[in-house]
This record gives C-alpha cells, structure tokens and sequence, in this order.
C-alpha cells in the first residue's frame, strides 16, 4: 500500500495559504510605491525634452537674427496656426520637426480641442502631418502683431505691435508651453495631475521652468 507522501527530510514543500497573503501584500506595497515613481520620473524625462526642443528653437531664432537685422519672425497672433514662425526656421535653422512638439502635448491636447478655455477649441497641439502641414505646433511664440485674446498676454494696447528683436530685456519670453486662458493645468503636472508649470524660452535664450504658481505664470510680461 502506497501513500502520498507530502514531507520530505522533515520539511514542507509549497507556501501556506498566509505566506501567500503575505507575499502578495508586500508586492501590492511595492508596486504601490513604484507606480508614482516611474510617473514621475517620466514626466521629468519629458520636461527634460521640452526645454530641449526650445532651446533649439532659441538657437534657430538667434541664428536668423543675426540674417535679418536683428529682428524675429513677426508672427499676426501668438496662437496657431504659426506659419510665420515655422516657415522662418524650417528647415533652415531647425531641421528637425519634432522639436516644434512638447512631448506633453497629448495630455493636453483635449484642453487645446475644448472651447471651454477662452476659444473655439480646435487648437491641436500634437504632433500628426495634418497639423504639420497647417502649422500648428504645441509651443506659443510672442513676438506678434496684434494681441490674440484666448492667451493670457496682458500688455498695455499701447505695446501691441508686441515685436521682439535681439535688443529686447532678457525677461521677455520669447515661447513657451502651449497655454491658454483658464485652463485648469499646465502641460507638466505635478503627482497627482493638478498644477505643474510650462517651460519659457527668454529673450536671453535661457529656458527656465515656470511653476503654475508663480507670480506672472500664465504671462508674458515681467
């Protein structure tokens, strides 16, 4: 007669029912812990890539500065589409077309679609040959004609032309994240989706991180 032996040197083989419980809680925690971080740091990694982008963008300004006297593409409005400014840079400055796009932008496209946010909507951000072809880009350029009321661009009506050339104080900004009036977020969040900020190129060529709650964030005047 045969039997089922379930011991072997003394020892039991398999886990008990609690050590499974245990271990899948300490893997829950763990897991817990990871997810937020890995959302952190990728976000950091696409800031990271935005101010990038529009550091080649203040470079290929710079460059076409110095081939027209000192003055920037005049753009009519600091929204889309900007096809003074793309046309200006592409691809004799800026070969690249990716660096036009925020690596965000599809976070915030639906806010650039809505007409809730001070505008009919419409305005895609993202980075499809559609919107290519039409000039829309994910970034705001401010060396424009004529003040574009869905932006938060509180110059005096006498300062419209607003027009920017190499002469500007270095606490002007020259582009920056996508953004518009009453939008409830920035295109970099911070944990948990509220807040965050946008990256600004100066008219110094700096790019600086500029926190939703800082003085002046959703402006361009200093």
């Amino acid at each position: 007669m045969t039997r089922d032996k379930r011991v072997s040197g003394g020892r039991k083989t398999g886990f008990t029912v609690v050590e499974l419980l245990v271990t899948m809680g300490i893997i829950s925690v763990l897991a817990g812990l990871l997810v937020p971080a890995l959302g952190i740091a990728k976000e950091a990694a696409k800031r990271t890539v935005c101010a990038s982008n529009l550091r080649q963008l203040g470079l290929g300004l710079e460059m076409y500065t110095l081939a027209n006297d000192g003055w920037y593409p005049i753009e009519d409005l600091c929204g889309n589409p900007q096809d003074v400014l793309v046309s200006s840079l592409y691809p004799a400055y800026v070969p690249e077309r990716d660096v036009f796009y925020c690596p965000s932008a599809e976070e915030i496209e639906p806010y650039a679609q809505s007409p809730e946010y001070g505008g009919p909507g419409g305005d895609s951000v993202v980075n499809t040959d559609e919107n290519w072809e039409r000039h829309y880009i994910t970034y705001k350029y401010f060396s424009i004609t004529r003040r574009d009321t869905r932006m938060p661009l509180p110059l005096r009506l006498s300062e419209y032309p607003h027009l920017l050339n190499s002469r500007s104080p270095s606490s002007r900004w020259l582009m920056s994240d996508w953004v518009r009036k009453n939008v409830p977020v920035f295109p970099h969040r911070e944990l948990g989706g509220w807040g965050g900020g946008r990256n600004v190129l100066f008219a110094d060529k700096s790019v600086r991180f500029v926190q939703h709650r800082t003085p002046h964030a959703f402006t361009e005047r200093q």
